[in-house]
């Protein structure tokens, strides 16, 4: 299963008020976290055709805030939106699937 970040660095996730430039994808599985990429978008203009051609095999976004017609538009699709207080990417990570697993199971 993939799981996209919201992440200018590559290691926190941004402020819901600050412009996303960037995704850690992070690759897991039943034991946790197995690799991860961070992918930055080219360019503003470019940056929702980026952001769809890599996202696309996503099925988890986390982020620290996101607007409600961004959250419809990824719901409607599908996508399943995690809302953190966590800065740190990998602790966010860990915190959805704890909480996944005890709400329903890890799919691959």
């Amino acid at each position: 299963m993939k799981i996209a970040i919201e992440s200018n660095d590559g290691k926190t996730i941004n402020s819901p008020f600050s412009k996303t430039r960037g995704y850690l994808i992070c690759d897991v599985e039943d034991t946790g976290i197995r690799n991860t990429k961070h992918i930055k978008l080219q360019s503003r203009k470019n940056a929702t055709e980026s952001k769809n051609l890599f996202l696309g095999d996503c099925c988890t976004i986390i982020t620290r805030g996101m607007n409600n017609a961004n959250l419809s538009e990824l719901k409607e699709k599908g996508v399943d939106v995690f809302v953190t207080f966590n800065t740190q990417a990998k602790d966010a990570v860990r915190a959805y699937l704890k909480e996944r697993m005890i709400n329903r199971p890890l799919v691959h």
